[in-house]
């Protein structure tokens, strides 16, 4: 598990200030869902080494979440009724 230590140095990273050459590209990692949620995150963390950090193709990106941000799913299924009813 990682300490949350850990985790607030991968999210304090300035991602601007990378070279983008040191970023793992993830546009070829897959996922596998059949593994318990630990061991899936432990995946990520191993294939990216910063999973707030990373390159998807060509493009450096970093990920941030609000602490008071609905969850992940929620804001999409409300994403897709809002699409779907022509929002």
């Amino acid at each position: 598990m990682l300490s949350a230590k850990k985790i607030n140095d991968y999210r304090s990273v300035d991602i601007g200030a990378l070279d983008k050459t040191a970023l793992v590209d993830v546009s070829n990692i897959t996922l596998d869902n059949s593994l318990p949620k630990d061991k899936r995150m432990a995946r990520i963390v191993r294939a990216t080494k910063n999973p707030y950090c990373f390159l998807y193709e060509d493009t450096a990106v970093k990920i941030e979440f609000a602490d008071n941000a609905p969850a992940l799913q929620d804001a999409i299924a409300g994403a897709l009724v809002r699409q779907k009813s022509g929002l």
